[in-house]
């Protein structure tokens, strides 16, 4: 794991295998697992029966049905759970995570992107960028999704003055992805601790692409 691009399907159930299954993804959900309080054991991507087990207790745990097999269900409960507890921690509306993380991923704890020219890739539930982040940091979902969190916060605190809380907060969740465009957007309307410096003028075609982001990821707000 973590040395090359992912092969697995991005959307494959994760359950109890012959052959057994091995991956980011399974690394990804025993993250999630292990900080929601199931013992998975190794976090080694490796989906064996402890894994097994810790899923259907979350299962169990999170009304679902309990059939071993952690799909889209299984991993949006786990991924709401923690992005829940990464709100209350960092003082932001639970909706911020909600609408990023389904935009990012689809709640798929061990998704990706296509690779890119350089060999980097979006990784992870909240899908950070390889060239910056190392894979088994952005395989990682509570790290992850709390340096989400971080990162959010910042950006709402940086574009004090923009008129409206939920625009504030929706130019906060874009500035993960594109916070150059998202600066420049934010201080077009009114912030005022965004410098010239920290700008970078979109086109018009680029301007409009991004706002759908923001006005997409901020459908919860």
């Amino acid at each position: 794991m973590f040395d090359k691009y992912p092969a697995y399907s991005r959307y494959r159930n994760l359950q109890l295998a012959t052959p057994m299954q091995v991956g980011e993804d399974v690394f990804a959900l025993q993250t999630a697992l292990a900080e929601l309080g199931f013992d998975v054991g190794v976090h080694d991507g490796e989906l064996g029966p402890k894994t097994s087990s810790a899923i259907k207790a979350a299962q169990k745990n999170f009304f679902l049905v309990v059939d071993g097999q952690a799909g889209g269900a299984t991993q949006k409960a786990l991924a709401l759970q923690l992005a829940d507890t990464a709100s209350r921690a960092l003082k932001i509306p639970y909706d911020c995570f909600r609408g990023q993380i389904e935009l990012e991923s689809g709640y798929r704890l061990g998704n990706y992107s296509p690779v890119r020219p350089n060999g980097s890739y979006d990784a992870g539930v909240v899908q950070r960028n390889t060239e910056f982040t190392s894979p088994k940091l952005g395989f990682d979902c509570r790290v992850s999704i709390s340096a989400l969190g971080v990162v959010i916060n910042q950006h709402y605190e940086l574009f004090t003055g923009v008129a409206g809380t939920k625009r504030r907060w929706a130019l906060a969740q874009g500035a993960w992805n594109a916070p150059a465009y998202a600066c420049y957007i934010a201080r077009s309307e009114g912030a005022t601790k965004v410098t010239a410096s920290m700008t970078l003028k979109p086109s018009l075609a680029a301007r409009t692409t991004f706002e759908a982001y923001i006005a997409n990821a901020s459908t919860y707000l």
